[in-house]
């Protein structure tokens, strides 16, 4: 690598740095499930069988309530993709079912849209957690 590349490629990582660390790793939630930051709040997301369950939180780790909110999920699982819309379950959670079968290896695309503000995806691996 030429000085002039290993500069380039040094400046970039210090620039991106600060934007890379104040994302959270992927976690486990109180219920069990997968959860990543979304937008300026967090989602767990909780695959059992053909069903999912999406829990939202506040920055402060309180939960929101999901009255008026939307969200759909892309689910890629056993070479298949499925698309399944969320609905209001209770105060705090969204549930879906759909064409799948939650296995390790499945990966799934939330776009979320809360009342009055634009919509924010996150991307999960809920069977894969560590």
């Amino acid at each position: 690598m030429t000085p002039r590349r290993h500069l380039a490629a040094l400046l970039t990582g210090f620039v991106l740095a600060p934007v890379a660390g104040r994302a959270h790793e992927p976690r486990r939630g109180p219920n069990g499930g997968q959860k990543v930051d979304i937008g300026s709040n967090h989602a767990e997301l909780v695959a059992e069988g053909n069903t999912l369950r999406l829990f939202l939180f506040d920055g402060a780790d309180r939960p929101i309530p999901v009255a008026g909110v939307t969200a759909q999920v892309v689910i890629l699982a056993g070479g298949r993709q499925a698309t399944i819309a969320l609905a209001p379950t209770g105060d705090t959670v969204l549930a879906g079912t759909g064409d799948f079968v939650a296995a390790r290896g499945m990966r799934a695309v939330v776009t979320l849209t809360l009342p009055g503000q634009r919509p924010a995806q996150a991307r999960f691996t809920p069977m894969d957690q560590n």
